[in-house]
């Protein structure tokens, strides 16, 4: 099967990609409460340096994924270590995102459901978008994309009545560590986990757009993610530090002649498409880094084995919601070494040996 990403389809999924961490503000309010909306620029800036090093990587290796970059740069010894790394720090997203999906349409919309229900059915359907392929994947990011802004856009001028411009004041009174502990948060989780977008630079029309692509898709992101919780603290102020979804419970107070009412759950399934979309590039990053570090041609046994570790893991990694919040609260710092230092360190050494990469690796072999 002959696997074609457009420039436009990589855009639209890095920014779907990283809309689908929309709901997970609440951390970032206790650290900076009404100035939130602060350490997401500050994040926008600090991550668009970062980014830039995973376009280098690229450029400088047209052409190549993730795991071809890291033996070109490394050798084959060192590299193969460090992309067994990079699967197994993919792995652990695909978990923490299922965990996190699971957790919220048991408590917003089926909340009698065992979670490993849950966990099952959707990995299921995650499951089979990977066996179709990326650009099966990607295909729909425009429209998936394009519903979500439209919503935020339509639920906040329905909120307009709600908005309160004092919610905002006071600025820059809290500790700088705050500021910088949210930045560092949003810099990491969300904005920088889009390195798995490296895992499809083979699937490309054109590998030459995918740094372009990936600013492009970021930009469109960061901007969104600004504008909804913007609006979250004009509706709610400070009752955003005692709501476990600040998202959910601004879209609550809409009402319009009793009519345009209980629109969460209009976008509570919104949401779920978001996390669909992102677990499933997730799972396909994992597997087709897997199948790249082992050698494994045949694509369809590895996605049921992921997908099962995935299954039972998700369902026994948080004991209790003190130990996820707590994961959550470390979260950034772990992925700092995979989302900042290892690229960093794979950009240094690239230019001081400065390895021939000329030509796209041979992957006939591969295909899901």
């Amino acid at each position: 099967m002959n696997h074609q990403i457009t420039t436009t389809q990589l855009r639209y999924s890095v920014a779907a990609f990283i809309i689908a961490s929309a709901l997970l503000t609440k951390t970032l309010y206790t650290y900076t409460k009404n100035q939130s909306w602060i350490p997401i620029v500050l994040a926008a800036a600090v991550s668009y340096f970062i980014i830039s090093i995973y376009c280098r990587l690229v450029r400088d290796h047209p052409g190549f994924s993730l795991i071809e970059i890291n033996d070109a740069v490394f050798g084959p010894v060192i590299g193969r270590i460090l992309s067994a790394l990079y699967v197994f720090f993919f792995l652990t997203l695909t978990l923490f995102n299922t965990n996190d999906l699971g957790e919220f349409v048991k408590s917003i919309i089926l909340p009698g459901t065992p979670i490993v229900i849950i966990y099952l059915v959707f990995l299921l359907v995650c499951s089979y978008t990977v066996r179709k392929g990326a650009h099966y994947m990607t295909s729909f990011s425009v429209l998936i994309t394009v519903i979500n802004i439209a919503a935020v856009i339509f639920n906040g001028l329905l909120l307009v009545k709600e908005i309160h411009f004092e919610n905002f004041l006071p600025v820059l009174n809290l500790p700088v560590k705050n500021y910088l502990l949210s930045t560092h948060l949003v810099t990491m989780l969300p904005f920088c986990e889009i390195l798995v977008f490296l895992m499809f630079v083979q699937d490309m029309k054109n590998p030459n757009d995918v740094g372009k692509a990936l600013k492009g898709g970021f930009f469109i992101a960061a901007l969104t993610i600004l504008v909804i919780v913007m609006r979250d603290i004009a509706v709610l102020g400070d009752y955003t530090l005692f709501t476990a979804t600040p998202t959910f419970a601004a879209i609550r107070l809409i009402d319009v002649g009793e009519i345009l009412t209980r629109l969460d759950i209009v976008y509570a399934t919104i949401l779920i498409i978001m996390f669909f979309f992102k677990i499933s590039i997730l799972l396909y990053a994992t597997v087709t880094g897997a199948s790249k570090l082992f050698n494994i041609k045949d694509y369809k046994s590895l996605i049921a084995i992921i997908t099962a570790l995935v299954v039972i893991y998700a369902n026994f990694i948080f004991l209790s919601t003190d130990a996820h919040t707590k994961w959550f609260n470390a979260a950034a710092t772990y992925a700092t070494f995979f989302l900042f230092i290892l690229p960093a360190v794979t950009l240094i050494v690239s230019k001081i040996r400065k390895p021939v990469s000329t030509g796209k690796p041979d992957t006939s072999g591969m295909q899901i």
